[in-house]
């Protein structure tokens, strides 16, 4: 087992040009935060692993701000053909609270200004997981509630909700293996509560289908395949180039179609060469 036990101060220095630079001269903005934190972590043999740490802001910009992480994870060998390889069970929880970024609060630009008063963001995460190595195997489920959460809205301006939002994810990984054939699948489905703040497809797939072989034993193999994405309809977030950021857009919908790059990859003892063909069903 491990403890870790400190304090720390983070200094951050921000340049953002205001109207009153006209008159007294531009300078940086330094905001300054100091912290403690405590981090543990150990385990039992090959069977069992957790770890938490957290952290607390008591004084200055970021004072109040918190965040715990905790992962615990058990590992069971049941295959007698296979001792060391395990059925693993994980569990995530994390916790939040955090003052929003400095230029999500004050900016000044040609084309985008404001000065908020922007409350702390709170974002809590639960995630249980599931993987069977040996089958070729993951799944897990998700949970994260969010609060005060900030966003960009249809015009790029930012924008704090106020009404929490929940998200729940799951998720499904299988492979296969026939012969020097390799199906690869991912499958995601979430959910959100609120699609005008956090817009996303409902289920997003991922199919990778390729041949691996060695070309030169030892020395070369390559795979030669293609992969395939697809996810339902939502509207995709536009990008501002401006602010640098993407934004909520509600105009076109995306998706629906499969997108599908073919592929080439060598490995050639040292050198990992690639050859990709992108969307070739368009």
């Amino acid at each position: 087992s491990r403890l870790d036990v400190g304090v720390g101060d983070k200094l951050a220095s921000y340049y953002t040009f205001k109207p009153l630079d006209y008159l007294s001269g531009s300078t940086n903005t330094l905001l300054n935060s100091a912290y403690l934190y405590a981090g543990a972590n150990g385990q039992y043999g090959k069977y069992m692993h957790w770890d938490a740490m957290g952290k607390y802001n008591f004084l200055g910009y970021e004072i109040n701000d918190f965040e715990i992480n905790a992962n615990l994870s058990f590992n069971f060998y049941p295959f007698r053909r296979d001792r060391t390889s395990p059925i693993s069970f994980k569990a995530h929880f994390e916790t939040s609270l955090k003052e929003p970024d400095y230029y999500q609060q004050h900016l000044y630009t040609n084309h985008y200004r404001w000065d908020n008063d922007f409350g702390k963001i709170s974002t809590t995460k639960a995630e249980a997981r599931i993987s069977i190595p040996r089958w070729k195997l993951a799944a897990s489920f998700g949970y994260a509630l969010l609060g005060n959460n900030i966003y960009y809205d249809t015009e790029g301006i930012v924008r704090q909700n106020e009404s929490p939002i929940s998200v729940m994810t799951a998720t499904l990984k299988k492979n296969f293996k026939v012969w020097k054939f390799h199906l690869d699948h991912n499958a995601l489905m979430q959910i959100s509560s609120n699609q005008d703040v956090m817009p996303l497809p409902l289920l997003a797939l991922n199919f990778r289908y390729y041949l691996q072989f060695d070309v030169v034993k030892n020395a070369m193999q390559m795979q030669i395949g293609a992969n395939g994405t697809y996810t339902t309809e939502w509207y995709l977030p536009a990008y501002n180039p401006v602010l640098g950021v993407f934004h909520n857009q509600n105009e076109m919908k995306y998706g629906n179609c499969p997108y599908i790059d073919a592929f080439v990859n060598i490995q050639w003892k040292r050198a990992s060469i690639f050859i990709k063909a992108i969307n070739v069903n368009m």
